[in-house]
């Protein structure tokens, strides 16, 4: 199999590049006069934030006026950045981007254009020079040097380990993808919701790298995941820093879930995975939130009554700062881009609910967090009830939801294809075990139900709940042993929080040791809920994926809180040592987790196509002109076709040779048939080679995706049998361009005023020579 890495490694840096360019160096321009003076993690925050909320609701509100297209998009986009630095300036932008129009039009007229760009090339890198020269930076680095380095190794080694797969094969990883494919491409047509209401935060996100640097899509969805993992471990790198106090400790916690996480999810472009920062986000605004002291206005004669109802006094700027708006944008953010992470949001709003109880019910607490959490709720909501009020439904994995929620078995379509395509082919029972298999599981379901539902102790019931925990750990998270070690340090870490809730001066870090292990709780609890009993809100493997950014603060909440009681003498030596310490931590927490073997495994492929596919495509696309040729293959290959050639599916033009349909004609000059001499996977036979057996073997074309799942042995080998026959009939227009061991494609050249037909018997060579066969094996048995 081919394996182009230059070009994906070239790929993936273009694909980074973009998505930096619009989360970080377009908003730290454009907002760089409200930014001076922050910290780093504010400007973090604030960036990936306020980026996301305006490219949402942007797309969002042209999609739904029916006017969003590429040119709208950016010029709106435009308009808005102009107008925050209008705003931030002197009240003269406008006239100055009018005397800096005019006087490059001036050089350009007076033939030093060259110059004079370069003169103010010149004048912006000496003042981005000059910063960097600032004493103030300097200080920085030199103080948080080596905690810089740790976590860029820490970002580096991720995108290599989540891009891996990639790498070597270069397709998507999860079936869904195609999907969320096809919806980005819809927008990209300006079709809000082509498939009904979903959240489309990944989408738009996506969109905007499309839209505006024009990269490939696939080549997006194939890298874009990594780079929203990264996202994600930066931002619990700095929870943690709010939560810990040993310097080296955030980076420990954030090293451990590098080393472990084994949800490979996370190395794919889906929805869910891609809006987790902002779960986390509405953590750390919470958490710096609470800790903070705040006066409670009262106001002289006032009644207890009166007192209660004055809501709006802490609806105002003393009390809502920049970080609740960022708050609000989070929740907004967690709705915005999957409904599973909105959930999760709630998961962790409730934990830290219940860990700063009473704290959090005193008003000047809770109306400032419960106003912005409202508003960035309904900021969410109202696009989707326009469009609701419009007609638009929700998309069919909302029925899914609802079923699974339901404790019923989401059934889908997959049952009505297979049924259907059974009775066509003359035999109902092809498909019986995959029904059996669902049935026994619907019965092993029922019956965990029936044993939870049972009258038994609670010493009894406890022990099942923490088995049921247990297993989901060892099952779905890490093993035995890990799981062991992570409750072991979720009970001790109850103890530590007990402890700093006694002391005055640690007890809002105690809330948050609680929070964590709170969190924790209900997202073993959600993931073990089908064995439990209870209604299954989120899969397992789903819920793994809620719970594994969080274990690195897990497993060092014993540890923090050491270095916590050993911070207490303030001697500048000794906590220098500590330092040290802190940064021997991580050390020991790598080797323990490779010495211990949970350093995880390479994600499993499920691999989509070959990369052969992507390698010719790319090629094709380079040496032909635009919509001068039709490629004849798989659906995959239809998004990154459409918009350079014409794409016609491989099964239905099998359907056509196979004379099942009319005729039809390719209306190009060229045309390329990709066909796989391997079969990459059929459900009944595996990987297979194409052969004769297969080629006779009746076809049934349900226009359906699925037809390359459950007859792709058939299809291909049709396919390849037919380009035999065909080269032979025209060895001069029909030739190979490309073939290697597994994969082959042909291209056949035509005029179009006089195209081929292609309806030939390519069947007959092949019976002739399974009748021969059969006669010889018949003679040699009678021998």
């Amino acid at each position: 199999m081919i394996v182009d890495t230059g070009a994906y490694v070239l790929s993936m840096i273009s694909v980074l590049i973009g998505c930096l360019f619009r989360d970080f160096f377009i908003p730290l321009f454009v907002w760089r006069k409200h930014l001076k003076g922050k910290s780093l993690t504010y400007r973090f925050w604030f960036c990936i934030l306020t980026q996301a909320f305006i490219q949402i609701n942007l797309v969002l509100t042209l999609g739904i006026l029916n006017i969003l297209n590429r040119y709208t998009f950016i010029g709106f986009n435009i308009a808005i950045y102009s107008l925050i630095l209008w705003n931030f300036s002197d009240k003269k932008f406008f006239e100055k981007c009018r005397n800096g129009f005019y006087a490059l039009w001036n050089s350009y007229k007076e033939e030093w254009f060259t110059r004079y760009i370069i003169s103010l090339v010149g004048k912006r890198g000496k003042i981005i020079f000059r910063n960097l020269k600032s004493q103030k930076l300097r200080d920085k680095v030199k103080k948080h040097w080596l905690e810089g380095l740790l976590l860029s190794g820490i970002i580096a080694y991720n995108l290599w380990f989540l891009t891996y797969n990639v790498f070597n094969y270069h397709c998507y990883q999860f079936s869904d993808i195609p999907v969320h494919q096809s919806w980005i491409y819809e927008l990209e047509q300006g079709n809000l919701f082509s498939d009904g209401i979903y959240p489309f935060g990944m989408h738009i996100m996506i969109y905007f790298v499309r839209m505006v640097f024009g990269l490939n899509l696939r080549e997006i969805l194939l890298y874009a995941g990594a780079y929203q993992f990264v996202i994600l471990i930066i931002s619990v790198y700095l929870l943690a820093k709010e939560i810990f106090v040993g310097k080296y400790i955030p980076t420990a916690a954030i090293l451990i879930v590098s080393l472990m996480v084994n949800q490979g999810r996370y190395g794919a472009s889906l929805p869910q995975e891609a809006g987790m920062y902002a779960v986390v986000a509405i953590a750390y605004f919470m958490v710096r939130y609470l800790h903070k002291e705040r006066e409670k206005l009262l106001i002289p004669g006032d009644s207890r009554l009166k007192r209660l109802l004055r809501i709006n006094l802490y609806i105002n700027k003393k009390y809502i700062n920049s970080e609740l708006l960022l708050l609000m944008i989070s929740v907004y953010l967690v709705i915005s881009y999957h409904y599973y992470t909105a959930i999760a949001a709630v998961f962790v709003i409730c934990s830290l609910g219940i860990a700063y109880f009473p704290r959090i019910l005193k008003k000047h607490n809770f109306v400032p967090i419960f106003f912005s959490g409202l508003m960035g709720a309904l900021i969410a909501v109202v696009p989707i009830g326009i469009c609701l009020l419009k007609g638009i439904p929700f998309e069919a994995s909302i029925d899914w939801a609802k079923t699974v929620m339901a404790g019923d078995v989401w059934l889908g379509s997959t049952p009505e294809y297979k049924s259907t395509l059974a009775k066509a082919l003359g035999n109902e029972n092809t498909f019986d075990d995959g029904a059996k298999d669902n049935l026994d599981a619907e019965n092993d379901e029922l019956d965990i139900t029936v044993s939870t539902n049972s009258k038994i102790s609670p010493v009894r019931m406890i022990n099942y709940y923490k088995n049921s925990l247990y297993d989901f750990g060892s099952t779905v998270m890490f093993g035995p042993t890990a799981t062991k070690l992570l409750f072991a340090c979720m009970m001790s870490g109850v103890g530590c929080a007990l402890i700093m809730l006694l002391w005055g001066k640690y007890r809002y870090f105690g809330c948050d040791y609680l929070a964590l292990n709170i969190v924790m709780l209900i997202f073993f609890t959600v993931g073990a809920s089908q064995a439990l009993g209870i209604p299954e809100v989120i899969a397992a493997a789903r819920a793994s994926t809620f719970a594994q950014p969080f274990i690195g603060m897990i497993y060092l909440m014993p540890v923090d809180f050491i270095f916590r009681i050993l911070s207490i003498w303030e001697n500048r030596y000794f906590q220098t040592l500590l330092k040290g310490i802190s940064l021997a931590v991580c050390v020991m927490a790598a080797f323990v987790i490779i010495k211990a073997g949970w350093y995880h495994n390479y994600f499993d492929v499920n691999q989509a196509y070959y990369n052969e596919a992507e390698y010719v495509l790319r090629n094709i696309k380079k040496s032909f002109k635009k919509f001068s040729y039709t490629i004849v293959s798989p659906t995959e290959e239809y998004y990154d076709v459409i918009d350079h050639g014409r794409h016609t599916e491989l099964s239905q033009f099998v359907n056509m040779i196979s004379k099942n349909e009319d005729k039809f004609m390719f209306t190009t000059d060229y045309v390329f048939f990709f066909i796989e001499k391997l079969v990459l996977q059929d459900y009944n036979y595996g990987r297979v080679e194409v052969s004769p057996e297969f080629a006779l073997k009746d076809f049934v074309f349900m226009e359906d995706v699925q037809d390359y799942y459950y007859q792709r042995a058939v299809i291909e080998s049709k396919a390849y049998y037919w380009a035999k026959k065909f080269k032979e009939m025209y060895p001069k227009n029909f030739k190979v361009y490309f073939e290697n061991d597994i994969f082959v494609v042909y291209l056949l050249e035509q005029n179009t005023y006089y195209p081929y037909d292609l309806q030939i018997d390519y069947l007959e060579d092949l019976r002739k020579m399974t009748y021969t066969d059969n006669l010889n094996l018949h003679d040699s048995k009678g021998m």
